[in-house]
């Protein structure tokens, strides 16, 4: 088992690493209109590196389609960029009629190339659930990705439903705690994603530097603020994010720490609790 330890400069696990570097997934809940710089950057970022972004129109794939959400979309796909639609699922409770609406609504209106599905569960007894709407979504398009996020280890039957779960979402102050589950070190880093906001700009050179000696094949650190302005933006340090991934990317991981340390910096506050979307 591995313990993520976050500290002023270094970032270490415990375990066997098999990535060679992190792509960066991009909540850009943010309009492309009123955001055009920042969907530029992205853009841009796409021709350079691998880049996943996850667009939100209205809380979802809203009741019409956008044709800003729809230019900035095929112009970061033409530059080499993916993009997964955002699905919200209330943990199981939403209709899955409604869900499966949602999906073929984006499916209709957007060129895609996978669903980014929120509040997955971490129980076995919600698989069926998943199951169904993961073949729903195969049966649509075999080739679209599947990126689950319950912010929080899951029981590994997820890993048959999802290509990538995203097994940290936090406060970056709450890395520390996070313990990472058992099976994470049997499967390759691009099955795992890792999602923190309230970060400066060493945490996010920390992370994005370390990640692929954790295993985690995606992760993205914002220094946007809980309940304020998350995922509304891209962060202040956008440049230096996109060209740490990018040298992690270029550079040969290196060896996982004999075991995990916690270097001095940021001070763990509060317990561990499992990420809840306000």
């Amino acid at each position: 088992m591995k313990t993520l330890m976050l500290g002023a400069s270094v970032w270490l696990a415990a375990g066997t690493a098999s990535a060679t570097g992190v792509e960066l997934l991009v909540p850009a809940y943010f309009y492309p209109d009123t955001h055009g710089a920042e969907w530029q950057q992205l853009t841009d970022t796409a021709a350079r590196q691998p880049l996943s972004v996850i667009i939100n129109p209205d809380d979802g794939a809203g009741t019409a389609a956008d044709a800003s959400h729809r230019a900035a979309i095929d112009t970061l796909r033409a530059a080499g960029g993916k993009v997964y639609a955002y699905v919200g699922t209330d943990w199981a409770a939403r209709s899955f009629a409604q869900v499966t609406q949602e999906i073929d609504r984006y499916l209709d209106w957007y060129a895609l190339d996978g669903f980014f599905v929120d509040e997955v569960s971490e129980y076995a007894a919600d698989l069926p659930y998943f199951t169904d709407l993961g073949n729903h979504v195969r049966a649509a398009g075999p080739a679209l990705g599947l990126i689950g996020n319950p912010g929080t280890p899951t029981d590994i039957g997820y890993l048959d439903i999802f290509d990538t779960l995203v097994i940290f979402e936090e406060f970056a102050h709450h890395l520390g705690q996070f313990t990472a589950p058992p099976y994470q070190s049997q499967f390759d880093a691009a099955r795992f994603g890792l999602l923190l906001h309230g970060a400066d700009a060493n945490t996010m050179a920390s992370v994005i530097g370390g990640a692929a000696a954790a295993n985690f094949g995606y992760a993205f650190v914002t220094d946007g603020v809980h309940n304020q302005n998350l995922w509304q933006g891209l962060p202040s340090y956008w440049d230096a994010e996109a060209l740490a991934a990018r040298q992690a990317i270029l550079s040969p991981v290196p060896e996982p720490a004999p075991a995990a340390m916690l270097l001095g910096g940021l001070a763990v506050l509060g317990a561990w609790r499992r990420r809840r979307r306000p």
